[in-house]
């Protein structure tokens, strides 16, 4: 993940498991991802989550007043067979 201002830091996060985890291990409102989407200031921004080129879950993600996130999966729960997950912006809206 990325943002315009720092396409040239370094994004990779590597999350170890002890067994091939489930889509759910990894992006679970209490997993591993709530410590690093990137927040947007009062806004609560929206994710698409794809194992290699398949879009498997939406995220909704806030940081104000405190880090949420909400998490709608696009697939059947499974073992996640790639080795990648990538998060796309799919959108953003103001929290008043």
């Amino acid at each position: 993940m990325c943002a315009g201002d720092d396409v040239l830091a370094p994004n990779t996060k590597r999350v170890p498991f002890g067994a091939r985890p489930r889509l759910t291990d990894i992006l679970g409102e209490n997993g591993p991802l709530i410590d690093d989407l990137p927040c947007v200031n009062a806004s609560r921004t929206q994710w698409l989550a794809l194992v290699e080129d398949e879009r498997v879950a939406t995220i909704g993600f806030t940081c104000e007043p405190c880090r949420s996130m909400t998490v709608t999966l696009l697939v059947a729960d499974r073992q996640v067979d790639g080795w990648r997950i990538y998060f796309q912006i799919a959108g953003q809206e103001p929290i008043i």
